[in-house]
């Protein structure tokens, strides 16, 4: 066997155990995981917002708020952490690096931002002048004329009735001639004495 040179050795070993200990290091300046939580309110008043989005973006990390306006969700120290909602203005939220303990608390407040869309014109045609030229072609097919028999409500005189043989002459003057008797021997209904009707 041959002899290794001591001094080709000694590189070896002192960067191996550089490599261990950059490791070492690297493992200790992993950043602890934080709990971010807290209450996102709207500007003009202390009720809390539902359904906010708190996340941290390019992450799978993030949650909404629940209908108090509360939140929770893991953070890490330095993260970038939004807060965000349909007719507010977004915020931002740094992460400190110094914190004692895991938990970070913090308390939103949105402000309202009004935005207008633009007025869009829906037409089924590409212009308006194709819209009229198509109106103006349309040809509407003509309704038939409903004719009704009213009977004898159609006849305007009682000259343009039918004629009424014997029978119905006599069943005409013996109904005149009751209503007569009932009018002589009856009250009218709408005579009132004292304000009360007579019966």
């Amino acid at each position: 066997m041959k002899n290794v040179p001591a001094l080709h050795c000694h590189p070896f070993w002192l960067l191996a155990l550089l490599w261990m200990l950059s490791l070492q290091a690297a493992a200790q300046e992993n950043p602890q995981v934080l709990q971010l939580s807290g209450m996102v309110t709207a500007g003009d008043s202390a009720t809390g917002l539902a359904g906010v989005a708190v996340f941290v973006p390019h992450t799978t990390r993030g949650t909404f708020t629940n209908q108090y306006g509360y939140f929770s969700m893991p953070v890490l120290p330095r993260d970038s952490v939004v807060v965000s909602s349909l007719g507010y203005s977004r915020q931002y939220i740094l992460v400190p690096t110094a914190i004692q303990g895991y938990n970070f608390s913090a308390n939103i407040v949105l402000q309202e931002k009004a935005t207008e869309l633009p007025t869009v014109d829906v037409m089924p045609w590409a212009t308006e002048r194709d819209l009229r030229t198509a109106i103006s072609k349309v040809k509407l097919a003509k309704e038939p004329e409903l004719k009704v028999d009213l009977g004898p409500l159609y006849y305007r005189s009682i000259l343009e009735g039918p004629s009424m043989d014997a029978g119905a002459n006599a069943n005409y003057c013996i109904q005149q001639s009751l209503r007569g008797q009932q009018r002589r021997y009856t009250v009218p209904s709408d005579i009132k004495l004292f304000g009360a009707p007579i019966r």
